[in-house]
């Protein structure tokens, strides 16, 4: 019976290590009724070590979200100095029009690489700011209330080397 119980030990220990969460940050804000065009998210963190991290966006949108792609405007500041801005397109449908990513009823939650390997610093403040950037085709203004976007965060997690 002790040596079942040794077993099971181990087991769950194994376990654990392997499903271990390596985020440094891990943050989500939820939308009501879209995301407007003017609602700047902000995600602001500070690191305690120095490590290499990858930064990558947490998606939750609906069947509402009626479009293939996602335009978003991303910056990264570490300590007031704005160090990367990037306009980024993620694919969020296939050519047949069907939703991308995981699937939990009618929710479909995509993640999104931004950022691999960057440096962050010990004790360094870091923000994160993002805003979609959509607008129909043929229109200069951006679309005033992005439906079917419920969710979106962020995930900075430590990269972790194969061979260490």
């Amino acid at each position: 019976m002790k040596r079942n119980r040794n077993l099971y030990l181990l087991l769950f220990t194994i376990i654990f290590q392997f499903c271990a969460d390596n985020s440094v940050y891990k943050s989500y804000k939820d939308f009501e009724n879209g995301w407007k065009l003017n609602d700047t998210v902000f995600f602001k963190f500070r690191t305690s070590v120095d490590k290499k991290c990858d930064i990558q966006f947490h998606i939750r949108n609906d069947n509402d979200y009626q479009y293939s792609n996602l335009f978003l405007i991303a910056s990264l500041e570490e300590d007031n100095y704005e160090v990367r801005k990037d306009t980024l397109e993620y694919l969020m449908a296939d050519k047949e029009g069907n939703l991308l990513g995981r699937r939990y009823g009618n929710i479909r939650e995509s993640f999104l690489t931004w950022v691999n390997e960057f440096d962050f610093k010990s004790n360094s403040d870091y923000l994160v700011t993002i805003n979609h950037a959509m607008r129909k085709n043929g229109e200069e203004k951006g679309i005033k209330s992005l439906q079917g976007i419920i969710t979106l965060g962020i995930k900075v997690s430590e990269k972790i080397y194969d061979n260490e």
